[in-house]
């Protein structure tokens, strides 16, 4: 314990070393340095097998360094979750707020940014994996992120059901399609994180306007 707390110490002391835009700028860098570090490093090595060690190296900064902008390493993987699903969440609502009332164009935009490389790279998405597939990471998940989950699902489920109603699509069910257009998503996702870079986003971009098109036929063409 003595000696984490002289790393912190020393950490400390180097930071007061430049109180001004300078030093400011460095803290921002090196906080986003090492954020960047700890998902790349959750997805080679998992939860489990992330350290405060590891993190540090990969990140290029010391662990006195990590440990000063977080302080325990449970605190370093909830803020990798919070970073990748906030950024997930400010594009689709941005979407959506470009699209204004027109549904056709909210499903297009939630399509191209859920296949958008800076918030579906395969290491972001190995991170929402990681904190749903393993057990004791699951209540931290839905403890964090769950509420966006959530109002993810009810924006789908509206889209459709404002699409329904234009198009006099009756015979379809909101919930229903919004669940196989968000389990269409999702599977891609995780295509994303097997493949990597080699993963064909335009192809995926084309499957989805195809299962779109196929319950909103007046509304989308088959690619």
């Amino acid at each position: 314990m003595q000696a984490i707390q002289a790393i912190i110490d020393q950490s400390k002391i180097e930071a007061k070393t430049d109180r001004g835009g300078t030093g400011q700028r460095n803290h921002e860098r090196t906080h986003a340095a090492i954020l960047d570090a700890t998902i790349r490093t959750i997805a080679r090595f998992s939860l489990s097998g992330t350290t405060v060690q590891r993190v540090a190296a990969a990140a290029g900064v010391s662990v006195g360094a990590v440990i000063l902008h977080y302080k325990s390493k449970d605190a370093l993987l909830v803020a990798a979750l919070e970073l990748v699903a906030s950024d997930f969440e400010v594009a689709r609502r941005q979407a959506l707020l470009t699209a204004g009332d027109d549904p056709v164009a909210a499903l297009t935009a939630l399509v191209d940014v859920s296949l958008d490389p800076k918030v579906s790279d395969p290491d972001r998405i190995a991170v929402w994996s990681a904190f749903w597939g393993e057990a004791q990471s699951r209540d931290v998940y839905l403890q964090r992120v769950g509420i966006l989950d959530a109002a993810y699902q009810t924006d789908l489920t509206k889209l459709m059901r404002d699409l329904i109603e234009v198009g006099n699509y009756t015979h379809l069910d909101a919930e229903a399609v919004a669940l196989a257009m968000a389990g269409l998503l999702d599977g891609q996702w995780q295509d994303i994180m097997i493949a990597g870079a080699g993963y064909d986003r335009a192809h995926a971009r084309r499957i989805n306007h195809a299962f779109l098109a196929g319950l909103y036929p007046q509304h989308f063409q088959r690619p």
